[in-house]
């Protein structure tokens, strides 16, 4: 019986999907369930690579931004994912090809057919059995985003003194309003168009009611897959 399930997590700034996916990867290992946690940009050396310059501020046009996440998840999918799911595994992914969907096609402009292509090539045809979108106004995942940096700032200075750039940059934090409910409205109109892959998850809460809402969508995927 095939054991794998592919669960990706998505969603804009500060929706809680690192945290989540933790959680989740958390709560699999404890019933003894192989699984395994990668995030994107990276879980390679090129995709950590990559990441860098991704996650920095330095100069890149939208379509090489297409090209260099490309470049990071067709690793990814090559040397992780695929093995880990033949080998009958959980794999979570802390985004994957939704979020260029949302970021560079309804952010950005970038031609959704040419994304649909560049997706398909570098995911090697596989997309998850379950999305989970962490959905939150991009002002109220703003915030968190900025409320997080500070936190991070503080307990590395002690003062706001370093506030503006945290650790990995803000290629897309700093980005105007309107960019972000662009995402937004690009991650929406993906899980309407795919409900029975897509669960929306209302990221607005507490981390422990979104926790609820997740746990309670992967539980019934598991019985699915097991009823299988």
């Amino acid at each position: 019986m095939d054991t794998s399930l592919f669960i990706a997590f998505e969603g804009g700034e500060g929706a809680g999907k690192t945290t989540q996916a933790k959680l989740l990867y958390d709560a699999l290992q404890g019933l003894g369930r192989p699984v395994e946690l990668a995030r994107e940009p990276g879980g390679t050396d090129l995709g950590e690579y990559l990441r860098d310059y991704l996650k920095s501020e330095r100069p890149l046009t939208p379509e090489a931004e297409l090209l260099l996440f490309a470049a990071a998840r067709v690793e990814l999918a090559v040397n992780r994912i695929k093995p880990s799911l033949e080998a009958g595994n959980i794999v979570i992914a802390d985004r994957f090809a939704g979020s260029t969907v949302a970021y560079q096609g309804y952010g950005r402009g970038l031609d959704l057919g040419v994304i649909a292509a560049v997706n398909g090539f570098a995911t090697l045809g596989r997309r998850p059995d379950l999305i989970l979108l962490l959905d939150v106004e991009p002002t109220v995942g703003l915030r968190r985003t900025v409320a997080h940096q500070t936190a991070f700032v503080e307990n590395l200075f002690g003062d706001l003194t370093a506030l503006r750039r945290n650790a990995e940059g803000r290629r897309f934090e700093d980005l105007a309003l309107e960019f972000h409910e662009r995402v937004r409205q690009g991650f929406r109109e993906q899980a309407d168009n795919d409900p029975e892959r897509w669960a929306v998850i209302d990221a607005a809460p507490s981390i422990e009611q979104v926790w609820a809402q997740v746990w309670g969508k992967v539980k019934e995927r598991l019985g699915q897959a097991a009823a299988a």
